[in-house]
């Protein structure tokens, strides 16, 4: 296990643990705000002068998914190295994420008070869906309510998947980040788009977007819990 913390570029970039490693869990903490787009997304997506405004960095992952907005404290995002010799190794890009979601899921089950559910289908994902990470449903996800509280993305090689993973912090009903000056953005707010959109797109994630009612220190630990659990229950 390995914690890194810092701006969210440096994060971004850290290099990866050996090709030879056993699985890795990298616990990242940002010190800035950041709009980390997809891999698919043009750089245009994002709109300059609201991201320069609200002092976010817009950045670019090599994964997939819709745009993610970072900020201090507002999230809790690890990221799991699997070898392709590991035993969670999966060539079915669904079944290889389900593992990801159930030990989120148990993470995440003491501090919400509705159903939760991780899903196993395909990728989902309609213009808001392509747009934002939490609008979208994908493999290994996590659903409380049926509000997306935990996003995941991947990379893979032939030797190596990279889980990327996010959970969402803040009330059960929250869809967007508080900044530190008590401002309130979200991704819509920093993403090239009119007036009228934006006020649909809110729409839209209020009904898709969630988030765990716990500070980051306590939803990082209970996800270590959930870690270390099922590392015994493997041996």
């Amino acid at each position: 296990m390995e914690r890194l913390h810092g701006p969210a570029p440096e994060l971004l970039e850290a290099a990866e643990p050996p090709i030879a490693a056993a699985r890795v869990a990298r616990i990242h903490t940002v010190t800035g705000a950041a709009l980390v787009l997809g891999s698919t997304q043009s750089p245009e997506a994002a709109d300059q002068a609201r991201a320069a405004a609200a002092g976010a960095e817009i950045l670019r992952r090599r994964s997939g998914g819709g745009a993610v907005l970072l900020l201090p404290g507002s999230q809790v995002w690890a990221d799991f190295f699997v070898p392709a010799s590991d035993p969670l190794w999966s060539d079915d890009v669904a079944c290889a994420a389900r593992w990801a979601g159930e030990l989120w899921s148990a993470a995440v089950e003491p501090f919400v008070a509705d159903p939760i559910s991780v899903h196993s289908g395909r990728l989902a994902a309609d213009r808001w869906g392509r747009l934002v990470c939490f609008a979208g449903t994908g493999p290994g996800e996590v659903f409380a309510g049926g509000r997306k509280v935990v996003g995941v993305s991947q990379r893979r090689t032939r030797s190596r998947a990279r889980i990327q993973t996010m959970a969402r912090l803040g009330r059960p009903d929250t869809a967007a980040g508080v900044r530190a000056d008590d401002r309130r953005i979200d991704e819509l707010e920093l993403l090239d788009l009119t007036a009228a959109d934006r006020v649909t797109g809110r729409a839209v994630l209020a009904s898709r977007c969630g988030s765990v009612p716990a500070t980051e220190d306590d939803l990082t630990e209970a996800l270590l819990g959930a870690l270390r659990a099922q590392d015994r229950d493997a041996r």
